[in-house]
């Protein structure tokens, strides 16, 4: 049961430095566009906690970043450069970085982490999306560890 707690806070800790870093750079791109720096930082901290929810954060924090471009700026470049640059950094983060981190201790197709996603968010709204990929995770490491379940591990993977 250590190994599991241990594990988990592993991934949590993983994942929110991860968002963490999100946020700081989109913080930093934002100022340099032009935001003053108490409303960088607080979309900046925004992006970072959207990316805590697989999928749909993304997908609402390119809506809210359109926003933002059309509330702060008149020129159709700028505009058009806060959800242009949020996107580019959260795929980069998602695509790039997190597998990179992640996929050394915890490997989990994205199939099975989307259909999860689907039915937790189902099942509980979004509590469940937000808490999904950890249950999942837990589930993972339960499973490897429990000699009749391996087999559901490897199909998580």
């Amino acid at each position: 049961m250590k190994t599991l707690e241990i594990e988990m806070s592993r991934y949590v800790l993983t994942i929110t430095l991860i968002n963490a870093a999100l946020g700081a750079a989109l913080t930093c791109v934002l100022w340099a566009l032009g935001l003053e720096p108490a409303d960088a930082l607080f979309w900046g901290a925004v992006g970072a906690l959207l990316n805590f929810a697989p999928y749909v954060g993304p997908v609402l924090g390119v809506v809210l970043y359109a926003l933002v471009g059309l509330v702060a700026f008149n020129q159709p470049m700028q505009i058009l450069a806060p959800p242009m640059l949020y996107l580019g950094l959260q795929l980069l983060e998602s695509q790039v970085i997190t597998p990179i981190v992640l996929g050394r201790r915890w490997s989990i197709s994205p199939l099975v982490v989307l259909l999860w996603l689907l039915f937790c968010g189902w099942l509980w709204g979004i509590a469940g999306v937000l808490l999904a990929v950890p249950i999942l995770v837990c589930f993972k490491i339960v499973a490897e560890r429990v000699p009749d379940m391996d087999s559901w591990a490897r199909v998580i993977e």
